[in-house]
Order: structure tokens, then C-alpha cells, then sequence
């Protein structure tokens, strides 16, 4: 389900990478980069260098946290807004009709039943 999303974000141009990292900060914006690597599952140089990149192209802003100076939190700038509702709509669009054939029960359980075995798999 997840390939077929990323095909579709691709032919528009988009990193499949890009997508994680800002559904992710969606979800709860201002995280770490510790934090934001355990949501990705990015090896660490790797999401630094996207960080750094996406907010090069104004996607994302880095700031140091209040609480704990030596901490930098990420948030999704206006721009990165923009595109990640954009796209969050899209993943919508494409789990609903991935899952059209199933009653809501249905869905819910298998929703839930993915959460634990991530869940399970971060473990």
C-alpha cells in the first residue's frame, strides 16, 4: 500500500523521504532529532542531512528548544505546511480507496493491529 503511495508522490516530484519526515512532524511537530529518527527509521546521518537539506528549501525550521539549549527542535514552516497537508490528503485519498472494500470494523482492526506490531518492532 505504501509503494503504490510512494509511486504516486514520486510522479509528482516529491522524496518518498521528504513525505516521512514531514507526516511525521505532522503528527507532532517540534520533535528532536533523536525523536524524529524514531519515528523515520532513518540512519542518523542520513535524516541530519535531509534536515538540514529540507530546510535549506524552506520546508522545515530548526530551533533551539527553550527548556534545553543544547536541544534543537524541528518544526514543518508555512511552506512545508502547505505541501504536507497536500499530501496528507492524497494518503487519505489513496487509504480509502485501498480499503474501500472493508467494513469499518474491519479497518479499525486492521489498523490497530499494524500499530502493535510496530509498535512491537521498535521494541
Amino acid at each position: 500500500m505504501s509503494e503504490q503511495f510512494h509511486h504516486q508522490i514520486q510522479a509528482q516530484g516529491w522524496s518518498t523521504n521528504y513525505w516521512r519526515i514531514l507526516a511525521s512532524l505532522s503528527d507532532e511537530d517540534g520533535l528532536t532529532l533523536t525523536q524524529l529518527n524514531q519515528r523515520v527509521l532513518f540512519k542518523q546521518p542520513t535524516l541530519s542531512k535531509l534536515v538540514v537539506k529540507m530546510e535549506s528549501e524552506k520546508l522545515l525550521i530548526r530551533q533551539k528548544d527553550d527548556a534545553d539549549k543544547r536541544s534543537v527542535k524541528i518544526t514543518i514552516s508555512p511552506k512545508g505546511r502547505t505541501l504536507v497537508a497536500d499530501l496528507l490528503a492524497q494518503a487519505k485519498a489513496h487509504e480509502k480507496k485501498v480499503l474501500a472494500d472493508y467494513s469499518v470494523e474491519q479497518q479499525q482492526l486492521l489498523k490497530g493491529m499494524l500499530r502493535r506490531l510496530v509498535l512491537h518492532l521498535q521494541d
